[in-house]
């Protein structure tokens, strides 16, 4: 199905422009159509509890996405460093980083396999997109990973999303799909993302305490939902329900609900494949972010941060300018055109941005006034170090 987009306006960012999707994304979410959705597979889901992937569960994926005309799914798929365990001989979960490199290694190739052939007895074609921290970080590579993944839509192809593990070792170390199906949704302006595994949803208790524990239905924030966290007990497993709850957060940051239940109920993989809720409902913001200032809320491991005085913190909150002049320290380095942290004297962050200048520069420049700036720099670089249209304000108070 064609994607019905009715772009009309653009916006720059680092001398390029690229298509602004609140229009479309907006009359989408209006209308209460879902026409993309997003849905997260964990390893326990996908190995049955083994170290074996389960195709009769992948076919029952494939042929739940297949019923839903109409919608554009993309798959973000857990599953590749256990599907190589057992080709190299492991019996429990490898611990050390460059076991499960290799696993990921072997298994990735496995796991497209098995999707490729699981879609294609439902007559569809599946595409592998693997990411890094970097394809979220880097705008440019982020902005190439958006149309990537749109063309593939409209293609009617169902991309098959996962950390790109061999090389990613941060990404190993976190080992956490949930999350980055949640940055997949803001990727593709998702209307709604579902994150499943092997559980129902969030339950009012831990199960192995409380047995008449229940699914706690709807939350209108994920703060309704953090007290309900219980440790993930499955070895194969790399998540757990604090970072479903995380991603939930960071999705809903953008407008996008988040639904965390059971991929094991052929029923319920149906209902979410449609956009539709169960298990656990969590509602989005009631005022979104911006595509562009969602996507510097939610990055993580920035490469530095500008420390600010008090008066710097008055000002970026007035949504005023970052002047050199309220800048005591500089941490970490970075380029002009890097996603930085602001940070108070204690160290809480407040905001973060684009920054104007490199690191070196900043440090040469803080502390001084406006005028001061091209004379210790020898050179006009302009003398705002961060600017607001290119800040997200952080924190409940922030209204961004």
């Amino acid at each position: 199905m064609a994607r019905r987009l009715a772009f009309s306006y653009s916006w720059e960012m680092n001398n390029y422009t690229i298509p602004h999707p609140e229009t479309a994304l907006a009359a989408r979410r209006r209308r209460g159509v879902p026409d993309r959705v997003v849905l997260k597979f964990g390893s326990r889901l996908l190995t049955a509890g083994s170290l074996e992937l389960d195709p009769k569960r992948m076919s029952a994926i494939a042929r739940a996405v297949a019923s839903a005309e109409g919608v554009q799914i993309v798959v973000v798929s857990s599953g590749a460093v256990a599907a190589g365990f057992g080709a190299l001989g492991h019996q429990v979960p490898p611990k050390k980083i460059s076991d499960r490199q290799a696993a990921a290694a072997v298994g990735q190739g496995r796991l497209m396999a098995m999707w490729a052939e699981a879609f294609g007895a439902v007559g569809r074609n599946v595409a592998q997109v693997l990411l890094t921290n970097d394809c979220l970080t880097d705008r440019r590579r982020y902005v190439a990973a958006r149309q990537a993944l749109d063309t593939l839509l409209q293609a009617g192809i169902v991309p098959i999303v996962n950390e790109n593990d061999t090389v990613s070792v941060d990404e190993i170390v976190v080992g956490d799909n949930d999350n980055l199906a949640a940055a997949a949704a803001a990727l593709v302006d998702a209307d709604f993302l579902a994150l499943l595994s092997d559980v129902p949803g969030v339950l009012t208790g831990d199960p192995d305490v409380d047995p008449g524990a229940t699914v706690v239905p709807r939350a209108d924030s994920v703060d309704q939902l953090r007290a309900l966290c219980f440790e993930k007990k499955a070895k194969e497993s790399t998540g757990g329900m604090v970072t479903k709850l995380e991603a939930a957060e960071r999705a809903g940051r953008y407008g996008i609900p988040t639904v965390i239940a059971s991929g094991l109920d052929d029923e319920t993989l149906s209902t979410v494949a449609k956009g539709l809720p169960a298990g656990t409902y969590i509602a989005a913001h009631g005022d979104p972010l911006s595509a562009r200032r969602h996507w510097m809320a939610v990055q993580k491991g920035l490469k530095g941060s500008l420390v600010v005085d008090d008066g710097a913190v008055r000002a970026i909150k007035r949504r005023a300018s970052l002047l050199p002049s309220g800048i005591v320290g500089v941490r970490g380095h970075f380029r002009r055109g890097d996603l930085v942290s602001v940070v108070d004297r204690s160290g809480v962050e407040q905001a973060r941005g684009i920054v104007r200048f490199d690191d070196r520069d900043v440090e040469q420049i803080r502390g001084l006034h406006t005028g001061e700036v091209k004379g210790r720099l020898g050179v006009d670089r302009g003398n705002v170090v961060m600017r607001p249209d290119r800040m997200v304000l952080i924190g409940a108070d922030s209204g961004s």
